[in-house]
């Protein structure tokens, strides 16, 4: 018999963004409670009688009564849907009592998996899970799974929160850089998961055909990839390999855009940007950050910074980052714009040799680089309003 679900996690409820503003911090913490009504329509839209949340739903162990109750609710409005929440690393099943709370104020439809044992879920799928019960547990939570025992030909699957690598940090006192806490890739295959439901990573990432990380529903920082989405898996049979659709739930896109800057090249790198901007959500729904490299001129330079204002004033929120590193070609036309025989133009003389000076340090030339393209802006300001 055929199941479908929705694989979903790292919601972190409750999670401020203090490095913005207040009002889009406050916009951005409501959102993520908002996407929990957008799963359950994506639930009902797609006829997934499931929702499978693999940890992290929750940014901390002490979140207030607010953060805690309303997403419930959202969930019990669902009732045709049931949900599974796993404990992760963000909010472990500990001597907080976090999910004491959760289970006194939770509604029927919303099952709480705080404990290593087969748990059925239909009547011929069987869910596996592997719930954090304190913050640091220093082993891999999904080995149990190898040998848990479900009934034969009935729907294997595995639920936990972590990573299947360590980035080349040495854990737990070994020098290979791995640690026992890592989850291995194949552990689908090592404990005949028919699917191994994966949180922690907030990006998409399909392991393998069995093992997926989804992402959170709603992004919290700028990363390459496509961001906010839920997974709606379906599973034929025992031994089928499942199919996976993604399905967005985002309200705000953070796309990384590169922009490599040449001489003569301003207009291609500006339609670049604002085409990754319009693709997305609106513009006032989107968060940027833009990375700039290459080279140009000072005026087309300054024709760049008036673009990034306006797309600034549209957007969300944009973050400008490598504007120092970008080499600025003097041509004669923004010598001649200056002073022939002034002070300014014997300062931006100075400057463009030091910048063009290999003997100095990259710091050194790129404080130069800067210097010169203030210096030009000062004067571009002096001149209009004079």
């Amino acid at each position: 018999m055929a199941i479908r679900f929705i694989h979903t996690a790292d919601w972190q409820l409750g999670k401020r963004f203090g490095r913005f503003e207040d009002r889009l911090s406050g916009r951005l913490t409501a959102e993520r409670q908002e996407a929990v009504a957008r799963i359950a329509h994506a639930a009902r839209s797609h006829g997934a009688a499931h929702v499978i949340v693999a940890g992290d739903a929750w940014d901390n162990a002490n979140p207030n009564d607010s953060v805690l109750r309303q997403p419930l609710e959202i969930m019990g409005e669902s009732a045709d849907v049931t949900w599974w929440l796993l404990p992760g690393n963000h909010d472990p099943d500990g001597a907080e009592g976090l999910w004491d709370r959760i289970s006194d104020a939770a509604p029927d439809n919303v099952q709480l998996l705080r404990t290593a044992e087969p748990v059925e879920m239909t009547e011929n799928a069987w869910l596996l899970p592997a719930p954090w019960q304190r913050l640091h547990h220093g082993r891999d939570l999904t080995a149990w799974m190898d040998t848990a025992p479900t009934p034969e030909g009935d729907i294997r699957i595995g639920v936990a929160h972590g990573s299947i690598r360590t980035f080349g940090t040495k854990l737990d006192g070994r020098d290979d850089g791995d640690s026992d806490a890592v989850i291995p890739p194949d552990r689908a295959a090592r404990a005949r998961l028919d699917y191994l439901a994966l949180g922690d990573w907030h990006a998409r990432t399909a392991v393998n055909a069995r093992t997926h990380y989804p992402g959170t529903p709603e992004p919290d920082r700028f990363k390459p990839g496509r961001r906010g989405q839920v997974l709606l898996v379906e599973i034929e049979a025992a031994g089928a390999e499942p199919v996976i659709t993604d399905l967005p739930t985002a309200a705000y896109d953070w796309p990384v855009i590169e922009a490599a800057l040449r001489v003569d090249g301003l207009d291609e790198a500006v339609q670049r940007i604002g085409h990754i901007v319009g693709e997305g959500r609106a513009a006032r729904h989107t968060l940027a950050e833009i990375r700039v490299s290459g080279e140009t001129t000072l005026q087309e330079w300054s024709e760049f910074e008036w673009f990034i204002d306006t797309l600034t004033d549209r957007c969300a929120h944009i973050d400008l980052r490598g504007g120092s590193s970008v080499a600025l070609k003097v041509v004669a036309e923004d010598m001649d714009a200056l002073d022939a025989q002034g002070s300014v133009r014997r300062a931006a003389e100075t400057l463009k040799a030091r910048r063009e000076d290999g003997a100095l340090s990259q710091a050194d030339r790129e404080t130069a680089s800067e210097a010169l393209r203030l210096l030009f802006s000062f004067a571009a300001i002096d001149e209009a309003s004079s």
